[in-house]
């Protein structure tokens, strides 16, 4: 008699418990995780019935596996939307829940402009639909990135570093920026790249943009100009000759200017510099070349190791040419006499005066005809005939 009436007396005090404990509508509670099922979670809120955590109320993303988001024994903050489900339990949602904390933690964000992880749900007309900790957002497709984005959809998923660009609780106005974020990872690389760059390096890059005077390379926050004389020991008429916007290029640091924030760059290759073979070039020796080029003033002709040089329009023929193209055609083969090597400025000088006609090969000054012996044996043959 005395063990059933112990009996009755603890169910009492365990059901007067539970009566303090009752939950109702609009509770935040936290609970610790019973089971994982596809669609839904089970909670244990220290309640006489169990919660219940719809799979809709736990994620926005419905490819996510909640096996994988959520474990037996995990804690969880939830908030009450129904004391009584209709089927004895609590229906309860951690989205909402996660929402009511993290306003304060977004609103934090938007005053010191601390980037937030955000996900991308997917693409929405003008931009892209954000969901942070149970709060939807709204990032523009202006400022999903710092430049063009061709395709939004690649983003759909993606969860992507962003800053609070605008915060209305009120109004429940929540709108993102990876642009702003981009921005200032930016220039704090920029900073440390202009430090740390000096002069020599070899450095990895990207080419960002390409003008007719050059290409852009992004070094990864600072954008360096590689000038089109930079580009090829050979010359060029447009960068695009040489790279392609998207390439990832090696290039050599020239310059750093610190207090413009501006880095000139090379993308010749020291190895393959043609000039490293002008020793072998004399001048006064006969050459065949190519004519890559016709100005005004004259024509460029490339030799057959790389190097070129400038043959004047009054070095073109014995006769006066009015123009370059009047005599030679790009791509021409030619037989040039080098007139002078200036090495310190990289520059040949040909004359065509005395090289077409001859034979390809240069002559050794010592072995080559002269106009003097030309004219001697022309006497010495007139001689002859009286």
């Amino acid at each position: 008699m005395d063990e059933q009436m112990n009996q009755e007396m603890s169910m009492a005090e365990a059901m007067e418990g539970f009566t303090l404990n009752k939950v109702k509508d609009g509770d935040i509670l936290e609970g610790t995780i019973l089971k994982v099922n596809p669609d839904e979670i089970i909670v244990n809120i220290n309640y006489f019935a169990d919660g219940v955590v719809p799979r809709e109320e736990l994620t926005k993303d419905h490819n996510e596996s909640l096996s994988d988001l959520y474990q037996v024994g995990d804690s969880v903050k939830v908030i009450v939307l129904k004391a009584d489900d209709g089927e004895g339990n609590v229906l309860l949602s951690k989205i909402q829940a996660d929402a009511i904390v993290s306003i304060e933690e977004v609103e934090a964000a938007f005053k010191d402009k601390t980037p937030l992880k955000v996900k991308v749900l997917d693409e929405v007309k003008g931009g892209l639909r954000i969901f942070y900790k149970g709060l939807n957002g709204f990032m523009p497709a202006s400022l999903v990135s710092d430049s063009y984005v061709e395709n939004l959809k690649d983003y759909a998923g993606k969860t992507l570093d962003a800053l609070v660009e605008e915060f209305d609780d009120v109004q429940k106005k929540l709108i993102f920026s990876r642009k702003a974020y981009l921005k200032i990872q930016g220039d704090k690389n920029k900073k440390k790249l202009l430090q740390s760059l000096k002069p020599g390096d070899t450095v990895e890059g990207t080419v960002a943009n390409i003008a007719s005077y050059g290409a852009f390379i992004d070094l990864g926050g600072l954008t360096g100009l590689c000038h089109i004389s930079d580009l090829s020991h050979r010359r060029i008429d447009h960068p695009s000759e040489v790279v392609s916007i998207g390439d990832t290029v090696k290039v050599h640091v020239i310059r750093v200017d610190l207090k413009n924030e501006k880095i000139s760059l090379s993308l010749k290759s020291k190895e393959e510099d043609p000039w490293i073979k002008a020793g072998s070039l004399k001048a006064g020796q006969f050459y065949t070349g190519t004519v890559r080029k016709l100005l005004d003033i004259g024509a460029i002709v490339e030799l057959e190791n790389g190097l070129d040089g400038l043959v004047h329009i009054s070095e073109i023929s014995q006769e006066h040419v009015s123009h370059p193209r009047d005599v030679l055609s790009e791509g021409q083969e030619v037989t040039v006499k080098i007139l002078e090597i200036d090495e310190d400025k990289k520059r040949i000088s040909f004359t065509l005066r005395e090289g077409n006609g001859t034979d390809e090969s240069y002559y050794e000054e010592e072995e080559s005809v002269t106009l003097g012996d030309l004219f001697k044996n022309l006497l010495d043959q007139l001689k002859e005939e009286e």
